[in-house]
């Protein structure tokens, strides 16, 4: 794993600024059609990042309905990200 810690509301927050972007209406044209350009780019990733980030929290869910002694140790399971 690298040492870029992952953050979901960083993303969330990116795509909340890629929306601004695209619905600033100074933009010309040629603007508008790079930032529809970027948007269409990341969107995926940005889908990704919150799915994984669904699937985590699905798994504590699990964890925590059938063993809730090991939810700490889920949460600290660096291949989940959390340090």
């Amino acid at each position: 794993m690298s040492n870029t810690r992952r953050d979901i509301h960083a993303v969330i927050g990116f795509s909340h600024d890629m929306l601004n972007n695209l619905m600033n209406p100074d933009l010309t044209p040629e603007q508008l059609d790079a930032e529809i350009a970027r948007a269409k780019a990341v969107t995926p990733i940005i889908a990704q990042a919150i799915d994984g980030e669904r699937v985590i929290n699905e798994r504590v869910k699990i964890v925590s309905e059938y063993a809730p002694e090991k939810v700490v140790d889920v949460m600290r399971n660096q291949a989940l990200g959390y340090d």
